[in-house]
Parts: C-alpha cells; sequence; structure tokens
C-alpha cells in the first residue's frame, strides 16, 4: 500500500510499499492512506461516505499532510468530528 515519492524507486523496478502507510492504514480503518510523487501524504475515507447531514464545514472526505505525523493529525480530527476518536 502506497509507494515511495518519486526519485526513490530504481528505474524500470516497481517500488517497495511504505511501512508507515501500512501502519496509518492500520491504526485509522475506514480511510486510504497514500504518498504523493511530490512526496505529500494523503488519505482518503474509503467507501460512499459522504458528509453526514448536519456534518460541520471541516468535515472532510480527503486530508493530506507534509509528513506521517500531519496526516495522523488531520485523521485524528477528521475521526472526532465522527465520533470514532482514538
Amino acid at each position: 500500500m502506497g509507494w515511495p515519492a518519486r526519485g526513490q524507486g530504481a528505474a524500470g523496478k516497481q517500488p517497495k510499499p511504505d511501512a508507515r502507510l501500512a501502519a496509518i492504514a492500520e491504526d485509522f480503518p475506514g480511510w486510504h492512506p497514500w504518498r504523493s510523487s511530490a512526496g505529500r501524504w494523503w488519505a482518503v475515507r474509503q467507501g460512499r461516505d459522504w458528509a453526514p447531514p448536519g456534518a460541520p464545514p471541516e468535515w472532510a472526505r480527503t486530508v493530506d499532510g507534509d509528513t506521517p505525523d500531519e496526516l495522523r493529525a488531520a485523521l485524528a480530527a477528521q475521526e472526532e468530528l465522527t465520533g470514532r476518536a482514538q
């Protein structure tokens, strides 16, 4: 799940999955994390979850961060909004 940022894989070879992404996915079920080719950390809600009725403006389907810790913080904030805080 997830791939290293651009330039980290050998030319012509598939890059190895990032263990940090797997850990984030395990800690935040219902989210699919990935790392962009620019090196940013992203996650999107899995399934067809759209904002529930009455959701606050901060509710997001997709969140991001510059680091794994920033992504985790964004995910934790989203989980608090839905009452699934860890």
